[in-house]
């Protein structure tokens, strides 16, 4: 059986999606809020795509003052000290679980999906654990 390649989603900005979520409402001549989008004629009449076109305007507004207030609450926790995003891992928070394992890794025994399956973890988090647990040992040397 052959392989498809997945397609990469093309991303819009937020004014191509509106204009598309506008565009598909228009060809189906879809109710949006309080009026109706008739598009019987061919075209959408001036005070429909003035509306429309007003709706989209205000939706950016909005998200762009959505997107100021978190930048100011950052900013204003950061000054206070806050510390922002996610906290480092140490060696503390891997699982016991692992550590069970992980000598079987090291001898070969086990692979790394192996490892993964047998302590119920992602074999992204092997990754990150393992990594840890290297630049531990190569800080003691």
């Amino acid at each position: 059986m052959k392989k498809q390649k997945m397609k990469s989603a093309k991303k819009f900005t937020f004014e191509e999606g509106c204009n598309k979520y506008l565009d598909y409402c228009r060809q189906r001549n879809l109710r949006q809020g309080t009026i109706t989008v008739d598009c019987t004629l061919g075209r959408l009449d001036p005070m429909s795509n003035a509306f429309i076109q007003m709706s989209g305007v205000f939706a950016e507004l909005e998200l762009g003052m959505i997107r100021d207030r978190v930048r100011s609450g950052m900013a204003n926790a950061k000054a206070k000290g806050v510390k922002l995003g996610r906290p480092q891992m140490t060696k503390d928070d891997i699982p016991q679980i692992f550590y069970r394992h992980y000598p079987a890794y090291q001898n070969r025994q086990l692979n790394i999906s192996e490892l993964a399956r047998v302590c119920d973890i992602s074999r992204n988090s092997v990754y990150k654990y393992i990594g840890l647990l290297e630049k531990k040992q190569e800080s003691r040397t």
